[in-house]
């Protein structure tokens, strides 16, 4: 073996998590919020507003910025402009099982949340709250939107994923979450420049937190936004809406891939859509 796979082996043989400069310096950050003391009031306010989430208006409808990021082969033009039209099913197809790796998901976000909050890098309005892009009717929900001065001058985007240990060990980077990192990135500066309230820093460096789901270990992924990263996913949404138009304009819905047989295919069963799409349920939005 060469010198940089003997140091990734014995890294592996004594639990040390390779990670960049960067990386390094802000897992070192993120660690020292474990010894802070609890802040109940806004831990409470917090807990409440994931409690009640979405209780107004607990639809899920139309684009999610998640959907922009999967590759050409799982990519469904059909489903997205349908989704600008159609109800969607609400999450009753997927099976218990995903759900439970969902929900263990979900309490890893709610404990680095708190931590976040308890240094004060973050409000409780940061953390996991969707927002919209309206030029393309998209929401987005970064994980995490903070300030840590004595990292970075500017306000980040971070992604929280956890993983089970054989992915931690291996992977370079997370798979997707970089892209979230990127995409969420550029809407938060687009939103800024919007409102007035960019100042040319925001938003310019965000972050990756992986943890290990049975170690608790965790690396951090630092990235600087790179424009080039988000054009594919901007020109999907310019895609969605003329399709979308042309729908409108034609009342002829797009294709569907060719690898959908069936409302019950791999391609189809998961499908949020697979009900306006197969089965002819078609309430309106």
């Amino acid at each position: 073996m060469g010198l940089v796979s003997d140091i990734k082996a014995d890294a592996k043989g004594n639990r040390t998590v390779i990670q960049s400069t960067e990386g390094a310096a802000l897992a070192s950050i993120l660690n020292n919020m474990f010894y802070l003391d609890k802040a109940p009031e806004i831990e409470a306010e917090f807990i409440k507003q994931v409690a009640t989430r979405g209780q107004e208006t607990q639809e899920r409808v139309g684009l999610h910025a998640s959907a922009m990021l999967t590759g050409e082969k799982q990519f469904c033009l059909r489903q997205q402009v349908l989704s600008l039209m159609y109800k969607q099913l609400q999450g009753e197809q997927v099976n218990p099982d995903l759900k439970r790796i969902f929900e263990e998901g979900n309490a890893v976000h709610e404990k680095w949340q708190r931590l976040f909050l308890r240094a004060g890098y973050s409000d409780v309005d940061d953390l996991d709250v969707t927002r919209f892009w309206n030029k393309y009717r998209i929401s987005y929900t970064p994980d995490v939107i903070c300030s840590i001065p004595e990292f970075f001058e500017g306000r980040m985007v971070g992604e929280i994923k956890s993983v089970n240990t054989f992915q931690f060990q291996k992977m370079g980077r997370h798979p997707s979450a970089w892209k979230q990192c990127y995409w969420y990135s550029y809407m938060c500066i687009k939103a800024a420049k919007a409102d007035g309230s960019w100042n040319g820093i925001d938003y310019t460096k965000g972050f990756v937190l992986n943890e290990d789901k049975n170690t608790q270990q965790f690396k951090v992924e630092v990235y600087d936004f790179d424009v080039e990263q988000i054009k594919p996913f901007v020109q999907r949404c310019r895609n969605i809406k003329q399709a979308y138009i042309d729908v409108k304009k034609t009342n002829r819905m797009v294709a569907r891939p060719s690898d959908a047989k069936s409302a019950d295919c791999k391609r189809c069963h998961q499908c949020p859509m697979r009900a306006a799409c197969w089965e002819g349920q078609r309430e309106k939005l």
